[in-house]
């Protein structure tokens, strides 16, 4: 396991490429190894707009994925600046992971002049399919990043809208493995927590093909066919920043985390504007760090390294006080709405430890074998 020699971003993350310095991709980005020509994206930008409205046959001229959080609030915003005139879609929580921010931010977003749509699969569904997800995978939002990933397309083609647009490249964001290192969104499905978009896992359990429907994604070659683009909005923003959406959407009436639940000692995350329309995403992040050394702290922290916000040595500090933190409430809670006990949670999750990274010391207590320095 090595660490980025500029930030605080490891080698273990799925996907991710370091150069021959040790430099991780997004900082490849940031210092300018891999330069963005934001000429050519606006140019490019500028022909997607013109092609989607020309191809347009009613009022929407592309779908957006939102969660009324800092990034899709802003995505909002920017396509209909650029002329866009979107059909907002949310793949929505059941009311058990639903928090009330998250609530308020929905409708907030509407109140900025949008039309939403809202996508729900069946509730004792989503329960079960979580809880295989969980137990096979020891990743709760492998199955759920299906549903919202797919609504985008699926909902473009239920209503022969041209244009389908996500919100961030995560290869060029995060370093995430997703067949695209431009504004293509069509391979998205080659990240790592969706293994192609195959539910035959799901499949091969019992659940049955009609259940799944919003889970399963159109491929490549089905959105060809029906003429869809799919791209990354946010890869063609040029001042794109979480701390930057983060204060346009407070402006625009977006509440966040306050309180315990903005503590890092509490969640492992430290900052209080992200993740903001459920808890158990910080679950998940427990379980990330269990599975590949790293969770939100570090990824987080190699953002604001990135954008000269801390050094890389206050990162570090972040990285050992906080990264892999879950508050046993937001763990008892997951574990209360999937159905299982406390005990089945964390047999689970050592069962899945990554070995290859952990060790034991003499005390017992599992340690990184190469922690960050």
């Amino acid at each position: 396991m090595r660490w980025c020699k500029n930030c605080v971003e490891p080698d273990t993350r799925p996907g991710q490429v370091f150069n021959e310095d040790g430099i991780c991709t997004p900082c490849q980005y940031a210092l300018n190894i891999k330069p963005a020509n934001w000429d050519e994206r606006e140019k490019e930008l500028k022909d997607i707009v013109a092609w989607a409205k020309q191809n347009s046959q009613g009022k929407y001229d592309c779908v957006l994925g939102v969660s009324g959080g800092k990034d899709s609030l802003r995505l909002a915003l920017f396509a209909r600046e650029i002329g866009l005139n979107p059909l907002l879609v949310c793949a929505t929580y059941v009311p058990q992971q639903m928090t009330d921010l998250g609530a308020h931010n929905l409708s907030n977003i509407v109140e900025q002049g949008f039309d939403l749509e809202t996508i729900n699969v069946a509730p004792e569904t989503c329960k079960q399919v979580t809880r295989h997800a969980f137990r096979e995978f020891c990743s709760w939002t492998k199955a759920t990043e299906y549903f919202l990933i797919s609504s985008m397309p699926r909902l473009a083609l239920t209503h022969g809208i041209p244009l389908a647009c996500g919100g961030e490249n995560p290869l060029v964001t995060v370093g995430s493995g997703c067949g695209s290192d431009n504004g293509d969104a069509r391979s998205i499905a080659s990240l790592n927590t969706l293994s192609g978009g195959d539910i035959s896992p799901y499949l091969n359990a019992g659940f049955e093909e009609g259940e799944l429907f919003f889970y399963k994604m159109p491929t490549i070659e089905q959105m060809d066919q029906k003429g869809l683009k799919f791209i990354y909005l946010g890869y063609y923003i040029r001042d794109w920043d979480a701390y930057g959406n983060h204060a346009l959407a407070v402006k625009h009436g977006m509440h966040v985390r306050t309180g315990d639940e903005a503590d890092p000692s509490m969640t492992g995350c430290t900052h209080n504007f992200v993740s903001l329309d459920e808890d158990f995403i910080f679950v998940n992040q427990y379980m990330k760090y269990l599975k590949f050394g790293f969770g939100f702290t570090a990824q987080q922290a190699s953002h604001d390294i990135r954008a000269g916000i801390i050094s890389r040595e206050h990162g570090v500090e972040l990285v050992r006080r906080y990264d892999g933190v879950c508050a046993d409430k937001y763990i008892e809670a997951f574990c209360n709405y999937i159905e299982i006990s406390r005990e089945e949670f964390d047999d689970i999750c050592e069962r899945f430890r990554n070995k290859d990274i952990w060790t034991k010391d003499s005390t017992g207590r599992w340690t990184l074998k190469n922690p960050i320095s």
